[in-house]
């Protein structure tokens, strides 16, 4: 295997990519948005860049709002990214000085790349009870749809319930992150009971299940994140059955002596996930208690690392991505030594398979190759691409000179770093100067 290098983008601002799925679905351009850096939310516009250079707009922020992490449908043009408020105007002082941006104020956003600028709102917020089923009462991020484009996964935080702990509420469940998923295509309306309260094109519930305060030792969890679904189509279970929705993410669990540990875990949805779900008023939780789980929605542990030299997942912000035929799921833990390193494990549990043994620790998240056959991420400051048959860690980048005139973070950023449709490219962010200053610019990685 030889590789080429070529920067992709050259414009005088941020270039921020999804961590996956932001490779539009023929493999043909990439969307991301202009953020100057990955954690502060300033972005107002998402942007594509086809494989010649050529960088179009698809949607602009208005109002003073905030735009971004878009991600494409695997099977279409359809993309969506997060919205949240900007500054709060003059004329809306007086009913939003308690809407600034935060987790729980923002909301998905949904279009097609063939109609640039016109998007609609994916998920339905209603924050008045009695609430509406397939409404949620909060804000949504991190958008990513399931392989066959009918449903949208994402993170979400509850507005009403993180307003009582502003009041000390203490009789009501607290705000806690957990993983919601949309039904696409299945519009929701909602009362106009609030300024704040909005129509969705889709019908979305939460999927996972968390506790304020876990039992010690047991599978209980405070928080969900870091979710990704399970296959392309899903996958087999051990009698056979085909689980076609499913998604892994991070459940935070309390070991026996009360200390928080971050493992991985699996929810199996019904294969009809809408199926009653709009007479099923238990969804939208109460007032003082969190939205519930739809019935026929199957929560399960994976990992059981509270016993290890160094319990918990671990290594850089990363998410539970499989193998394109769901029949493993990779994440980062510490060997015994301490090392941070890339794992496996099957989506029944079992024992989880250490990849890499003596390779560079990982410093980005992670993306598979569509056949299945490695990973790619950032590590010893370039992209690497590790074998998942012996674990074997080939860098694709070169090493950074020493006194190379750079910003903080030198070479690829620890950010993203994900393979294209067909496997013959990895897309990853570096610094370059421009005018003087220095810009994240997207990068591919041609394989040959």
């Amino acid at each position: 295997m030889t590789v080429s290098i070529h920067q992709l983008t050259r414009g005088p601002h941020g270039h921020i990519l999804a961590n996956r799925a932001c490779w539009t679905c023929d493999g043909q351009s990439l969307l991301f948005d202009t953020r100057e850096d990955e954690t502060q939310f300033t972005a107002d516009q998402i942007e594509r860049v086809h494989l010649d250079g050529t960088v179009e707009s698809v949607y602009a922020s208005s109002d003073g709002a905030r735009c971004g992490v878009p991600t494409c449908s695997p099977i279409d043009d359809q993309y969506v990214f997060l919205e949240g408020p900007g500054p709060i105007p003059d004329s809306l002082v007086d009913i939003d000085r308690n809407w600034p941006y935060t987790a729980w104020h923002r909301q998905g956003k949904i279009g097609r790349l063939a109609e640039a600028g016109k998007v609609q709102t994916l998920d339905a917020r209603d924050i008045v009870p009695p609430f509406t089923p397939g409404a949620l009462r909060g804000g949504t991020h991190l958008h990513v749809f399931s392989g066959d484009a009918t449903l949208v996964a994402s993170t979400y935080e509850d507005h009403v319930l993180a307003e009582l702990e502003q009041t000390g509420e203490w009789r009501a469940d607290r705000n806690r992150r957990v993983v919601a998923v949309s039904r696409v295509g299945q519009s929701v309306t909602v009362p106009r009971t609030h300024p704040r309260n909005h129509d969705g094109v889709s019908f979305t519930t939460v999927v996972t299940e968390v506790h304020d305060a876990p039992r010690r030792g047991s599978d209980q969890i405070c928080r969900a994140c870091s979710e990704a679904w399970v296959g392309s189509a899903g996958y087999l279970r051990a009698d056979g059955k085909p689980i076609h929705h499913a998604l892994a993410f991070q459940g935070v669990v309390v070991d026996a002596g009360g200390h928080p540990v971050p493992e991985l875990f699996i929810c199996d949805l019904p294969d009809r996930f809408d199926d009653g779900l709009q007479d099923d008023f238990r969804i939208v939780g109460t007032p003082r208690s969190r939205p519930g789980v739809p019935s026929g929605v199957v929560q399960r542990r994976l990992t059981y690392t509270t016993g290890r030299p160094f319990p918990g997942l671990a290594g850089p912000r990363h998410w539970a991505v499989s193998a394109p035929d769901g029949s493993r799921i990779g994440f980062f833990m510490r060997d015994a030594d301490g090392r941070v390193a890339f794992w496996t494990i099957s989506p029944h549990g079992g024992d989880p398979v250490r990849i890499t043994g003596d390779a560079p620790e990982p410093t980005s998240a992670f993306s598979w190759h569509p056949d299945g056959s490695g990973v790619t991420y950032v590590a010893d400051g370039r992209v690497q691409f590790v074998r998942l048959a012996d674990g074997v860690c080939k860098p694709l980048t070169p090493p950074v000179a020493p006194g190379a005139r750079r910003p903080s973070g030198h070479g690829p950023r620890h950010h993203a770093c994900v393979f294209s449709p067909n496997g013959k490219q990895i897309a990853f962010m570096m610094p370059a100067e421009l005018e003087g200053h220095w810009f994240d610019q997207l990068y591919l990685v041609e394989l040959h």
